[in-house]
């Protein structure tokens, strides 16, 4: 199983491909941008791009995926409550300034423990709202690591200010979720540096404690 990272677009976001190297089946989280920059490692490497997963609708999460979906007729994954923010340019915010209106339907939609299968790679559905609805986390399984989306960075939370974004909703999910999680889970973010939760506590993110304070 290997992860590769893209920084991708004007807000530095984190594209990540997940791939078994036995099958060359492979995952795309969270393509904002910059598609010929990922077409061209996906092609190099002869992988097959059958699943795009996103973890939430903002459109700097969202900007490459029709032109990666019609070259490798990959499928669009989000979550249930994803859908209406996923179709809609004015709440995924891409109808502003100069961006180009995106509007997207997904092909599947997933709820909180589902399953995504990546040939022998498994990815569960953590559900957690707040930073939208439908926010979701990504969990791979047999391994300590997390696609957090914006659910959690490095040194902060997602934030709650834009649109479908809820203040209550993600202290509710830090505390009865994220909170819990051990001390060695490497979080891969949707922005900023991969860290470990032990470091992330440390430095002393909002809600973070054991405890949930």
């Amino acid at each position: 199983m290997n992860i590769e990272t893209f920084v991708v677009g004007m807000f530095e976001t984190n594209c990540y491909i997940i791939y078994d190297q036995n099958t060359m089946e492979a995952c795309i989280i969270d393509p904002g941008d910059e598609a010929k920059r990922i077409i061209k490692f996906i092609d190099k490497n002869n992988l097959i791009p059958n699943h795009i997963i996103l973890t939430h609708y903002h459109y700097d999460h969202i900007g490459a995926v029709m032109e990666l979906k019609n070259k490798y007729k990959s499928l669009i994954y989000c979550h249930k409550k994803e859908v209406e923010g996923l179709n809609n340019p004015e709440v995924n915010g891409s109808k502003i300034g100069n961006s180009k209106a995106i509007s997207l339907v997904p092909d599947k939609v997933l709820s909180d423990g589902n399953i995504v299968s990546v040939g022998n790679i498994r990815l569960e559905v953590i559900h957690t709202p707040g930073h939208t609805p439908g926010g979701m986390c990504l969990r791979l399984k047999g391994t300590n690591t997390i696609f957090t989306g914006d659910t959690i960075f490095s040194d902060d939370l997602g934030r709650t200010d834009l649109l479908g974004g809820s203040e209550d909703l993600l202290k509710r999910t830090i505390v009865n979720k994220v909170a819990k999680w051990h001390d060695d889970i490497i979080i891969y973010p949707g922005h900023g540096e991969i860290s470990l939760m032990k470091d992330i506590r440390g430095r002393n993110v909002q809600y973070l404690s054991p405890k949930g304070r």
